[in-house]
């Protein structure tokens, strides 16, 4: 970069550049006195910080390139139609047990001999190369063989970046572009039709379910009746389970009664881990406001409706939904990736550019001792000194820092996009 004929240019906005117009620029922001940063040489900086940083896999910068391919996608494609969120959950998984070195027979698995949950924790929190190694063949399964195999329907294109969640394992956020050629006001248009409202209903309570009643319906084992299903909005604890049903095994798919104890598993799979419960990053938009005033951000309770509807004048869908805590989930992705947010930084806009004023400060301090360099050779050192202050203070769990070491991808697409440079003088 700084052999580029444009950094010469840049090297003499830097030579003038001081920590007092970057504080000065921190100052305007903090006080939304502008909605952007007016100084060139301030800009520059940036610019020259991204172009290092969006190289480094999992930087703030990188997440940045990453939305820049999601837009090429749309401008190609249209807007997405799905949006996924595939979160494995690794101390339920007996095969991330195994490759952290449990000694377990997994055709003849039994549940006797399973640790605790805390247990588990610990042992893959020591053993973060086994669990970026399982969620790499994890994600890359579930994208060939389910998303692209069809169980949502035809799809045309998926884009999926992968973060890191509080907990220091990894999750999947997938957009999915659906192989049909409605735009969003064809579809307004069209959901006046009654044959077709009806068909898109239809597909959706197919692929997004909001609660168990199929499933219950299916089971035909006399254990579960119609109330039990409609639970009382106080009762937010999920069933519990003498053995987590994600650590059992799966059933056979060539028996007779696969179907019945497919949709037994989705029903306990449910009940233990998609059955919301409120905890304090549910209000954390809510600080300051009485407890009566506090919403939950996840928007449960859900209000229950009986049927499926479309409203004709917004366009707005309403799932059908007979309980009021359950996370809406697909069967099959549930069932796959439990038993085996798109592209948000970590740092905040202001977070850099105070980490860029402590770096130009730095460079300051240096100067004052040391002024052999040119300015070219100043600029950057200047370039690099900040993006280090920012990446210093980015968070990475080591499962990522795994993931990133073993060459494993930060996203997974199905397209293969290109880079188109230029430079405008």
């Amino acid at each position: 970069m700084t052999s580029r004929p444009y950094f010469q240019r840049s090297a003499q906005l830097f030579e003038t550049l001081s920590s007092e117009d970057v504080a000065t620029a921190l100052l305007n922001i903090s006080k939304a006195s502008y909605s952007k940063v007016s100084d060139e040489r301030i800009k520059t900086l940036m610019k020259h910080i991204k172009v290092v940083g969006e190289h480094v896999m999992g930087s703030t910068h990188s997440r940045s390139t990453l939305r820049t391919k999601i837009h090429s996608l749309c401008f190609n494609l249209g807007l997405p139609s799905l949006f996924v969120i595939i979160n494995p959950v690794d101390i339920h998984s007996l095969v991330t047990l195994y490759f952290a070195g449990v000694d377990l027979d997994l055709d003849r698995f039994l549940p006797e001999v399973l640790c605790t949950i805390y247990g588990r924790a610990q042992i893959i929190a020591t053993q973060p190369v086994a669990t970026a190694k399982i969620f790499n063949c994890l994600i890359k399964s579930i994208l060939k063989c389910l998303v692209c195999g069809g169980v949502l329907g035809p799809t045309k294109a998926s884009f999926g970046t992968v973060e890191s969640q509080g907990r220091g394992s990894l999750d999947l956020h997938l957009l999915i572009w659906l192989k049909h050629e409605y735009t969003p006001a064809q579809l307004k248009e069209n959901i006046q039709n009654q044959d077709f409202r009806d068909n898109l209903l239809k597909y959706l309570e197919d692929v997004v379910k909001e609660d168990l009643d199929v499933f219950r319906d299916e089971t035909n084992d006399g254990t579960n009746t119609a109330s039990d299903i409609r639970v009382s909005i106080q009762e937010t604890d999920p069933i519990t389970y003498e053995v987590v049903p994600a650590c059992l095994s799966t059933p056979n798919p060539a028996s007779d009664d696969f179907h019945r104890i497919f949709c037994k598993d989705v029903v306990r799979l449910v009940e233990t881990s998609n059955i919301h419960k409120h905890s304090t990053t549910c209000y954390k938009y809510s600080k300051g406001k009485s407890d009566t005033s506090k919403t939950c951000r996840m928007r449960m309770p859900r209000v229950l409706v009986k049927t499926s509807n479309i409203d004709l004048s917004t366009g707005q869908i309403t799932m059908r939904r007979s309980h009021p805590w359950i996370n809406n989930f697909n069967e099959w992705l549930i069932m796959y990736y439990i038993t085996d947010y798109v592209t948000k930084s970590t740092l905040a806009f202001y977070d850099m550019f105070a980490l860029a004023q402590q770096g130009v400060k730095s460079i300051e301090q240096q100067r004052v001792t040391n002024s052999i360099d040119n300015a070219i050779e100043k600029s950057r050192k200047l370039v690099l000194r900040c993006y280090n202050m920012i990446a210093s203070q980015q968070e990475l769990s080591d499962v990522q820092v795994a993931s990133y070491l073993m060459n494993y991808d930060d996203h997974y697409t199905t397209h293969a996009l290109r880079n188109l440079f230029y430079y405008l003088n």
